[in-house]
Parts: structure tokens; C-alpha cells; sequence
């Protein structure tokens, strides 16, 4: 069942520092196994917000790619640059239709 991940980014200042990572590192996230597709969002009402909106084939390949980034290093470098810590939700898509 495919899973769907929203990162909630408060890049603050460092937005466009955190645009410019994201827009290296997104495509090795594209390419892990699992990953159906992302989208990078950069909210027009709060430049301090950026989105990323992943779908994924399961939690459990979304699971792997996250401990795949903290294996490397990356999230800790990446939450370095922020001034709080990024949000994360997973969910299920609900085929419930009336």
C-alpha cells in the first residue's frame, strides 16, 4: 500500500541554504528503492516553510531511507541547519469513496 510522507521544514532564514540542499539531496531520494515520487514545496505565504511530499511504496521503504540518511550523516547535518526540528506524518491513502 503506498504511503504518503509530509517533512515539515521550518528553514527559517536559512530557506533558500535549505532550498539548495534539498534540491542535491532529492534526487538520491527519488532513486532509493521504494520511492515513488516526491514533490519540494516552498510555502508563498511563510518563507520560513518548506514542504516535501513523498509517496512510497510501503513504511517499511520509507523506513529504510531514513535510516539510510541518518546512517550517512545527513540528518544531523541537515537538522543543524534549522532552527527547530522538522515535522513528519505518515499516511495511509483512503479509498473510502461515498
Amino acid at each position: 500500500m503506498t504511503t504518503i510522507v509530509i517533512l515539515d521544514i521550518p528553514a527559517g532564514d536559512a530557506r533558500e541554504a535549505v532550498l539548495n540542499l534539498m534540491r542535491d539531496a532529492l534526487p538520491v531520494t527519488r532513486a532509493f528503492d521504494g520511492c515513488e515520487g516526491l514533490e519540494l514545496l516552498a510555502n508563498q505565504d511563510d518563507a520560513g516553510n518548506i514542504l516535501i511530499y513523498e509517496r512510497w511504496q510501503s513504511r517499511a521503504h520509507y523506513d529504510a531511507y531514513r535510516a539510510f540518511r541518518a546512517e550517512t550523516g545527513f540528518s544531523a547535518s541537515f537538522r543543524a541547519m534549522l532552527p527547530a526540528l522538522p515535522t513528519v506524518r505518515v499516511f495511509d491513502i483512503d479509498h473510502a469513496y461515498p
